[in-house]
């Protein structure tokens, strides 16, 4: 299915638990990311679970967005200038995707609020030192994969990538010389908004929101364990 502008002023929009408006453009059979210009950046959250998206990118200037759910898509690319669009970007869920190389991944370090990040069910995080490039390529990083990323690992990601005068050691240029796929595309400015939307759910539809929701509440249990923790450091 096309994401269109009657689809995004047709589904639903709501306050979430956390108090964030949040766009569900989920379990729609999406395929490709455009015409987020209708949403007239008008959200903080935006829930594109169980889609068939392959590529995250295409999206207009969405100032406003903090939290973007992608679980459960086919994405095997990211956009290289994604930050550009998405720069308060803060939270993204991409569990259960299809990204294979960690040099695919290096258009999130220009994330620089990227606080919450998982990776979980991607071939990527199979590959050798995955979890610890992530930490050290991405300096944000408060949660990955849904466990709090440790000081002892911030300590040995930096021993492994960065040699003691500050440059990348062999074995980061070996992971850096893999030549990215994530392609650039044109972008768009905000465009019409939003209507209210009437629409009934299957069964098959309420069980999928349920796993999200299980999914954002383990994010928020995690975030307010490292919060905790963080008091006493």
């Amino acid at each position: 299915m096309k994401l269109t502008a009657d689809l995004i002023a047709s589904s639903p929009s709501y306050i979430n638990a956390i108090k964030d408006r949040e766009l569900d453009l989920s379990s729609n059979n999406i395929a490709v990311i455009e015409n987020l210009g209708a949403t007239r950046d008008l959200n903080d959250s935006l829930n594109l679970c169980h889609n068939s998206i392959r590529i995250l990118g295409n999206f207009p200037t969405l100032d406003r967005l903090k939290c973007l759910y992608l679980a459960d898509n086919r994405i095997a690319a990211i956009e290289r200038d994604l930050a550009q669009f998405v720069p308060r970007l803060q939270t993204l869920v991409l569990t259960n995707n299809d990204l294979g190389d960690l040099v695919d991944l290096e258009p999130l370090k220009e994330l620089g609020e990227l606080e919450i990040l998982s990776l979980a069910n991607n071939p990527v995080m199979s590959k050798k030192h995955a979890r610890l490039w992530c930490v050290w390529r991405l300096t944000s990083l408060r949660v990955l994969d849904f466990e709090r990323v440790k000081q002892g690992e911030r300590m040995e990601a930096k021993r492994l990538f960065e040699t003691k005068d500050g440059e990348l050691t062999d074995l980061a240029k070996s992971i850096l010389d893999v030549k990215s796929s994530a392609p650039s595309t044109n972008t768009f400015e905000p465009g019409e908004g939003l209507v209210e939307a009437v629409a009934e759910k299957t069964a098959e539809e309420i069980q999928k929101e349920q796993s999200i929701s299980e999914l954002k509440a383990k994010i928020r249990s995690e975030m307010a364990q490292v919060e905790a923790m963080e008091q006493y450091i």
